[in-house]
């Protein structure tokens, strides 16, 4: 998926952006992709939002200490996935898309080119179904509007059907661990 993913990126860069759904099955291939991602970001003068759990980030951040230099480390802005979706103690789309926007406005002003990468875990999903929905839609206007590339990760084995139908309808392009396809 590594190349394919790049390519990805590099016909998005092309374009207006592009918002991007990731459903993941193997964690291996989720941190492979996750370093392909960043690594491309950067690389191309980007600078990168990773939001990410300190677990998977520890495994990516090994990797990425191998791949890129300093200056091009410096471009990649890692923020606590709990933290980023519940700073309001809760997950409020407004409050989350707003956390969005704050992290993003440095890069926006100084006229850089941004991609953004959010895993998103929940402890009981179906409760947030709607809430999800209005956020990722949200998101993916902001992307449009601002030409950024954004890429959101869900467990695929964790995401009910109905969500999972209702993020189709809310991205650009749906990967899988191995594939993508505009939607």
């Amino acid at each position: 998926m590594n190349e394919l993913l790049i390519d990805l990126i590099d016909d998005l860069q092309k374009s207006n952006g592009g918002h991007i759904l990731y459903h993941y099955d193997q964690m291996e291939c989720y941190i492979q992709n996750a370093v392909s991602y960043i690594t491309a970001g950067v690389r191309c003068g980007g600078h990168v939002l990773f939001v990410e759990n300190d677990r998977n980030y520890f495994l990516i951040d090994k990797e990425l200490t191998n791949l890129l230099g300093k200056e091009e480390l410096n471009r990649v802005h890692f923020m606590n996935n709990f933290d980023f979706y519940y700073s309001n103690g809760n997950f409020n789309p407004d409050t989350v898309l707003k956390t969005f926007q704050n992290n993003i406005q440095p890069y926006i002003e100084s006229h850089s080119k941004i991609f953004t990468w959010g895993l998103v875990e929940w402890g009981n999903v179906k409760d947030y179904i709607p809430l999800v929905e209005q956020y990722e839609k949200n998101l993916g206007n902001a992307v449009s509007d601002l030409g950024l590339i954004s890429l959101c990760a869900y467990d695929n084995r964790n995401t009910p059907p109905e969500l999972k139908e209702n993020l189709m309808r809310c991205h650009d392009v749906l990967i899988t661990d191995r594939e993508y396809k505009y939607l």
